[in-house]
């Protein structure tokens, strides 16, 4: 018996919740457990240094120190007074080697197998050597001696491995088990396992508990599938097969056959396994993931970046099913997963069941697919949620249709579909019921664009009780990129900074940073509520419904009462979306700090009144020359904090409040004590979260590219909106109409432009990077006659190319015509915001929509 090392890891901390973040759990008291829910506690424990303990105290920084663990135990689960116990891996033995770390210390055994082609000191090394003919015999020799040892790694050398036999490997339903199986290779291209005529499988697996497959290939050219898996019979409550076990770096190559299929898993019950880094290519079926147990729950199992490549024609890239009555297939994760299909009449996931529940509750994000015929088709199941990129349907087909739902599919939600592709007529959306059922399937933001000279959409785009929303066709020229409309232009490549920082947000690890720069038409002029209604708020509210909300971010001084129209002014005051101020305010006369401007008084007790949701407020004062007040803020009616503005250097001074309750707050500044000359200047206040999406909106009615084009640092211009003192995953550059009205030339305005991209682009370098939106709003009938919008836009285009931004024209997107989108009602109304009028530039809600329903599909693709 032997004792294994805990602790000192650098994953070995304990972390707790203190007011809506996370921090260590400073001297915290941990207990260890023989199960995550209940079960035994281990009580005989020994410090590093011999003393006899029940239970292990964290060190000030939360972290656990070096102990050992009762006598065999490599595995437990820690409780430190949460809801939840995590669990916990031995180092290795004590008094000798730590192994490879992550419990490669303790394994019981290890049988290293070389093939005929490994070189001969390798050879002479091995405990078992190969022949090149019959090579399952040497390799099933080393797994079952593993199996018989009570665990072990088999680890095959470089080189091509010929099966006559498939490979079985049995594991066991002891869920307590502490040492697996392991069969590891050494890359998913330098060990493969070659099939022969007549085989089911290259390899397959039974009670998989603890059982790692990891860096080789498989060739299935005289076998019918890669990997197959079956679950004995067992207890009522079903076996426990994939428990704790790992499938990483695989290849599985078929033949350009549809009779194979890359995997056929019977899962049973699996738990806590991970599928992830696999490729399935040339085969018929691709991945298969069934059960035929009731009440299925694999429960936190992941399949993670596998690229399934289908042959043949009626296949199934990803199929997901209960094969009993009554069976249930549920909460299985897909994340960053890709298909393509090589023949026709091919459906990328399908989810169904035999007479029963079918499979329900799981989840696909970040799904590529390709050349396929259906994208989805759910026969029986409910509740899975799809969020889904760039996806293709097969090109010159007719007839396709995108979604399907059988007479037993309800509750089902697509997300997001990216730019669907087909040259021929195309159904979005097909109920195969005559009833439709209580809980409706939803279809949201999937847009479907397509090559031909006219639209000719089949399938119920709106059945009774079902939502099908922003399913929008649309027409392609030949000239531009796949997907992508007139007027709208997104560069090979583009987003992958943006992408990075949503899908941290989304995993609850990082805010992703959006700014909109612009004029009185970003900033939300007419729209009912501009925080909410205007096309940025849109946009922000979208994404941080699909990837988690990092708060309201920047709420300015631009919309105050000082800087908007009277009218509008007190309909978004009573909304909640403008400032309120009282005493005497001004405008300052130079473009600092976020949003480009500030307010300025030197009246003791004037305020003015922000809103701002999440955890952290931040306040952007300008300091500098000159004596100045101080500034008082309250936060939902405490008490003032004094806050000392310096007087020197024009600076933007930034003062944050954290820790506050997770909600929406009231922000009050106030001027302290002063004498007339002495100034309290603001730019406004923002709210945030640790994490999830945050959009700061700092456009400013009636501004001009001149406002925010000098990229000089100590200009505290461009470099707070958007570079480097305020610096961004996404920036959007939205200013031209007033430009164009005040009849600017059209170089003046380009050098603007590329004055702030490159400010932005200058914070991008210096920190993850940043992509850049420029967005052209609809001129309307703002520009009179004078013909310097058409110039703008001729300009910007090739700048594009040349500077990796997107590029979207909403107004080449209305026609060029004030009268096109007058028509469909999107044009403000001055009088009631939001509603439908006959403003020049100024959109209603309805408009806004438009806009934002524009970038949504980019933005979440």
């Amino acid at each position: 018996m032997a004792r294994y090392n805990f602790g000192a890891g650098i994953g070995d901390y304990v972390v707790t919740p203190t007011d809506g973040l996370w921090g260590v759990g400073s001297n915290a008291t941990v207990t260890f457990w023989s199960d995550p829910d209940g079960g035994t506690q281990y009580t005989d424990l020994l410090t590093a240094g011999g003393a006899a303990v029940s239970e292990i105290t964290a060190d000030e920084y939360g972290h656990l120190p070096t102990f050992q663990g009762p006598d065999s135990v490599t595995g437990m689960w820690a409780e430190s007074g949460g809801t939840s116990r995590s669990w916990i891996e031995a180092r290795g033995l004590t008094g000798g080697g730590e192994g490879g770390g992550g419990g490669g210390g303790y394994t019981a055994i290890t049988r290293i197998v070389a093939s005929a082609t490994a070189p001969a000191d390798v050879r002479a090394a091995a405990q078992y050597v190969c022949d090149g003919v019959a090579d399952h015999v040497q390799i099933q020799q080393a797994l079952d001696d593993a199996r018989d040892n009570g665990g072990g790694i088999v680890q095959l050398t470089v080189g091509e491995y010929n099966l006559a036999q498939q490979l079985s490997i049995e594991g066991t339903d002891d869920v307590d088990v502490e040492i697996g199986i392991s069969l590891l290779g050494q890359g998913a291209r330098a060990t493969m396992l070659n099939t022969t005529t007549g085989m089911t499988a290259a390899v397959h697996l039974t009670k998989v508990v603890r059982v790692h497959l990891e860096d080789f290939g498989i060739t299935i050219d005289g076998a019918t599938h890669g990997i197959t898996s079956a679950t004995t019979n067992g207890a009522s409550s079903g076996h426990r097969s994939f428990w704790n076990s790992t499938f990483r770096n695989l290849q599985v190559n078929g033949p350009w056959d549809g009779g194979h299929s890359g995997w056929a898993i019977n899962m049973g019950s699996p738990f806590r396994s991970v599928f992830e880094n696999i490729e399935i290519g040339g085969v018929g079926n691709g991945l298969r993931f069934y059960s035929e147990h009731a009440d299925f729950n694999p429960g936190d199992c992941t399949v993670e970046r596998v690229f399934v490549e289908s042959v043949g024609n009626n296949m199934t890239l990803y199929k997901i099913e209960s094969t009993t009555d009554d069976g249930v297939m549920n909460q299985l994760e897909f994340e960053m997963c890709e298909g393509i299909a090589n023949g026709t009449g091919c459906t990328g996931i399908h989810l169904t069941g035999t007479g029963g529940w079918g499979t329900s509750h799981t989840h696909w994000r970040g799904i590529n697919m390709e050349q396929v015929d259906k994208i989805v088709h759910v026969e029986y199941g409910s509740s899975s949620t799809f969020r889904l990129n760039h996806v293709n349907l097969r090109d010159g087909a007719s007839g396709l249709t995108a979604f399907t739902f059988g007479a037993n599919a309800f509750n089902n939600t697509v997300l997001h579909t990216g730019l669907l592709y087909v040259t021929d007529d195309c159904k979005v959306y097909s109920d195969a019921n005559t009833i439709e059922p209580a809980s409706p399937n939803r279809i949201l933001d999937s847009r479907v664009y397509r090559d031909t000279s006219s639209i000719s959409v089949g399938g119920q785009l709106n059945p009774a009780g079902t939502t099908v929303r922003r399913g929008i066709i649309g027409n392609t020229p030949l000239n531009t990129p796949k997907g992508a409309p007139p007027g709208v232009y997104f560069p090979e490549g583009w987003g992958k900074y943006w992408f990075a920082a949503r899908n941290k947000a989304a995993a609850g690890t990082g805010l992703a940073r959006i700014i909109t720069v612009g004029g009185s038409a970003t900033l939300g002029y007419f729209a009912s509520n501009p925080r909410t209604k205007s096309w940025p708020g849109l946009v922000g509210a979208a994404l941080q419904s699909s990837y988690g909300d990092g708060g309201s971010g920047f709420h300015g001084v631009n919309l105050s009462q000082t800087l908007t129209d009277a009218t509008p002014y007190a309909a978004w005051l009573t909304a909640g979306a403008a400032v309120g101020q009282t005493g005497t305010w001004t405008q300052g006369g130079s473009t600092y700090g976020p949003g480009a401007t500030y307010l300025y008084s030197d009246v003791a007790g004037s305020t003015l009144t922000f809103k701002a949701r999440g955890t952290t407020v931040k306040i952007f004062t300008v300091t500098g020359s000159g004596t100045r007040p101080a500034m008082l803020y309250s936060i939902d009616g405490a008490a003032d904090v004094s806050v000392a503005q310096p007087s020197g250097t024009a600076a933007i001074q930034t003062t944050t409040v954290t820790g506050l309750s997770d909600t929406t707050h009231t922000v009050v500044i106030k001027v302290g004590t002063a004498t007339t000359g002495q100034y309290l200047s603001v730019c406004g206040v923002s709210g945030e979260r640790s994490s999830g999406v945050v959009l700061h909106n700092v456009a400013l009615a009636g501004s001009t590219s001149t406002r925010w084009g000098t990229e000089a640092s100590a200009s505290l211009n461009a470099v707070w909106n958007g570079g480097s003192a305020f610096p961004v995953d996404l920036a959007t550059y939205s200013t031209a109409p007033n430009d164009a009205s005040a009849n600017v030339a059209a170089d003046t305005w380009l050098t603007n432009v590329l004055g702030w991209i490159r400010a932005v682009r200058s914070a991008g370098g210096a920190s993850t990077g940043t992509d850049i939106i420029v967005a052209l709003p609809h001129i309307g009938t703002h520009e009179g006659t004078n013909n310097k919008y058409w110039e703008y836009s001729r300009l910007i285009r090739p700048l594009a190319d040349v500077y990796g931004f997107a590029l979207v024209n909403w107004w080449t997107l209305g026609r060029n015509s004030w009268d096109a989108w007058n028509t469909a009602g999107y044009w403000g109304s001055s009088t009631t915001p939001g509603a439908v009028g006959t403003d020049g530039v100024h959109m209603s809600d309805a408009g806004f929509q438009y806009m934002a329903d524009t970038l949504i599909p980019y933005l979440a693709a």
